[in-house]
């Protein structure tokens, strides 16, 4: 098991991964990858940077091929919830309560990944060296400069 940000990443997860590489599902970016089977068909829950997506690559009993995104913005709660036999994932928006399936380790390093993902700050540190160099070439002006580095800052 490898380690996220001091989350030890669950063995489901890894295989969950390659079972999707394998499946076919594009699954760059993603920073974590669970699989579960309903209704005769695959399907995973990819954690992205900015979103959640839902991926079914529709190869069984001719069941169409999908992609759901969920916006991290959008997620107002997300929870693990122990079941007799599995847990399960339980992500909440102001549309709809989604739950995933998952074991017991993964639905709570699942929910412990979003739930940072969720209140993680943007890395601006790209776009204000960028703006650093628009303003040293005299793109912009000391306050369009200025006023353009306060909103990247944030208060």
């Amino acid at each position: 098991m490898t380690t996220d940000a001091g989350l030890t990443v669950p063995d489901h997860c890894a295989r969950a991964l390659a079972k999707a590489r394998r499946a076919g599902v594009d699954v760059a970016g993603a920073l974590a990858v669970a699989h579960t089977r309903t209704g005769g068909a695959d399907l995973y829950l990819l954690v992205l940077p900015d979103r959640l997506e839902l991926a079914s690559p529709g190869t069984l009993m001719g069941t169409g091929a999908g992609r759901e995104r969920i916006p991290l913005a959008d997620v107002t709660r997300v929870t693990a919830r122990d079941r007799l036999f599995r847990s399960s994932l339980e992500i909440t928006t102001a549309a709809a309560t989604v739950s995933f399936p998952a074991d017991r380790e993964t639905a709570a390093y699942l929910t412990a990944l979003i739930s940072r993902r969720r209140t993680a700050t943007p890395d601006n540190t790209a776009l204000l060296e960028n703006l650093a160099a628009l303003h040293t070439a005299g793109i912009l002006t000391d306050e369009e400069y200025a006023t353009k580095r306060a909103a990247l800052l944030g208060p």
